[in-house]
């Protein structure tokens, strides 16, 4: 049986990682994960759920800094949520295009 201690450890550091998560911005780049995975009918499953985490990481990451960018005239999205939906969808299709393009130059 688990010490008293050691479960209000748990309950404390549970309670503690949700009031650092920022819910706005991980709900942006929940729905921007998704749009991505519905979007990229092209690839596998499994390719498809993998990209889709790493789009729903990195555009909540993202969302701070996109947050204060200033894009042709628009900007700057002071809003979390949004910030972190356009930061997710686009990042992963983003950087395969360059990825693409860069084997296209070399040769590959």
């Amino acid at each position: 049986m688990a010490e008293p201690s050691s479960g209000t450890l748990v309950v404390a550091a549970a309670i503690g990682a949700g009031l650092l998560i920022n819910g706005e911005a991980a709900i942006g780049a929940l729905c921007g994960g998704i749009i991505y995975f519905v979007a990229s009918a092209e690839v596998t499953i499994w390719t498809r759920i993998v990209l889709t985490f790493v789009s729903v990481v990195m555009g909540y990451i993202s969302a701070p800094m996109l947050a204060n960018v200033e894009l042709m005239g628009f900007g700057p999205i002071n809003m979390p949520g949004p910030a972190a939906f356009v930061a997710s969808s686009g990042i992963v299709t983003v950087t395969l295009a360059a990825v693409k393009a860069k084997r296209k130059a070399a040769g590959g």
